[in-house]
């Protein structure tokens, strides 16, 4: 027999009228919706021709025949009809011509049991089924989009008790993004301040309000104020965010495992927060760290040094390194000693930036957010004595 090159439809249903339901009602319409004409007797074979011509008709002029095999099926006479006549095109079905689908338990007949059939009995994989089932009808499913990145996926170790009305520092907030997104040549930012200017809050609220997930899928903000928030521990809980498992983990030095955060940078869309670096630092490493002011004229040349030579080799990695793609953000009372060059300026990997107080527009924004009533002219004349940072002021 002179087979077709063209084909009227891609799959003929060959099934008992007894499973009906289940064939009519659910694998007809997701072959449909996926695409595929299908022909099925209740609805496609002609009125008033022979039935045994029809069936001639949908095993010639589909590209597939599907054999819905259940134990009704293996009863049928018509079944078995259909299904000889569709394998007398190919005996040993070398063009998987014929796709037996086993939606119940039944013995398949040898002819039938020798072929590979996708399973829909009860208590299978489901999804996979219809995988594999409209592949081979030559309609694969389309994949999945992959789940856009969402800030639940970032590792907000320490979340930042956010005060109310925040204002301003649209200049800074653009600097910081303008650095993060376009600024390829430094993937380190120190962002420098006196304690009180506001360093942490612009950072938190620059990271909730204007860093895309989908461009930064990993993000990690560590707070070095809170108690226990040692940098050996950051690397720990870093490594185990960013996919390190466990036991891969534990097997690690110190020192292999800031090598291991290092090459982890190398892929783009990670970016770190480290907020109160200076905690890591000599200078203010101690426990009287939070009562200790900015006044460090008398201070030793090392105070800048940090405590944990870990810190010291993941700066300079960052800073130094060849083809660091992520980015690390410092907000700090002091930059790092480490991080300055032989002869002046920052490794070149470095960038630093300064946060000053607040420009007297943001001022006001800030006075008239904290209820404060009178015209734009008289706010800025009472805070003018004043240097205004984000809720402190200072005469």
């Amino acid at each position: 027999m002179v087979m077709p090159t063209e084909y009227e439809f891609d799959v003929f249903i060959s099934y008992s009228s007894l499973d009906k339901k289940w064939v009519r009602g659910v694998l007809l319409k997701r072959i449909e919706k996926a695409g595929l004409k299908a022909l099925i007797d209740y609805r496609d074979f002609k009125r008033g021709a022979p039935s045994i011509k029809e069936c001639e008709r949908g095993v010639l002029q589909c590209r597939k025949t599907l054999l819905i095999l259940t134990p009704n099926y293996i009863e049928s006479e018509w079944c078995e009809f259909e299904g000889v006549m569709a394998q007398t095109l190919s005996p040993a079905n070398r063009d998987l011509r014929i796709i037996p689908l086993l939606k119940a338990k039944c013995d398949k007949p040898l002819r039938i049991g020798a072929l590979t059939h996708v399973d829909f009995t009860d208590g299978a994989d489901l999804d996979l089924a219809w995988l594999q089932l409209l592949t081979a009808l030559g309609k694969p499913p389309e994949p999945k989009p992959p789940k856009a990145p969402q800030r639940d996926d970032w590792f907000l170790a320490h979340p930042y008790p956010m005060p109310p009305n925040f204002t301003g520092r649209l200049a800074e907030r653009d600097m910081l993004t303008g650095w993060l997104d376009s600024d390829a040549a430094h993937p380190m930012l120190v962002l420098r301040a006196l304690g009180g200017f506001g360093k942490s809050a612009l950072a938190w609220h620059w990271l909730l309000n204007d860093v895309a997930p989908s461009a930064w899928p990993r993000i990690v903000w560590w707070s070095f104020y809170e108690g226990d928030a040692r940098f050996d521990h950051f690397l720990g809980d870093t490594l185990d965010y960013l996919g390190v498992e466990e036991a891969a983990l534990q097997a690690l030095s110190p020192h292999e495992r800031v090598e291991k955060l290092l090459q982890l940078l190398h892929t783009p869309g990670t970016l770190l927060v480290l907020d109160g670096f200076e905690r890591v630092l000599r200078a203010y490493g101690g426990l009287n760290a939070a009562y200790k002011g900015d006044d460090l004229s008398k201070s030793e040349i090392n105070d800048r040094d940090c405590i944990s030579p870990l810190a010291e080799r993941f700066l300079s990695g960052v800073a130094a390194l060849p083809d660091i793609r992520a980015k690390v953000l410092l907000t700090t009372r002091l930059c790092p000693r480490v991080l300055e060059a032989k002869g002046g300026g920052l490794l070149q990997g470095c960038r630093e930036e300064g946060l000053l107080q607040m420009q007297p527009a943001d001022a006001v924004e800030f006075f008239r957010a904290q209820g404060i009533r009178g015209t734009h002219t008289e706010i800025e004349q009472a805070c003018a004595p004043l240097y205004v940072v984000y809720g402190v002021f200072y005469g």
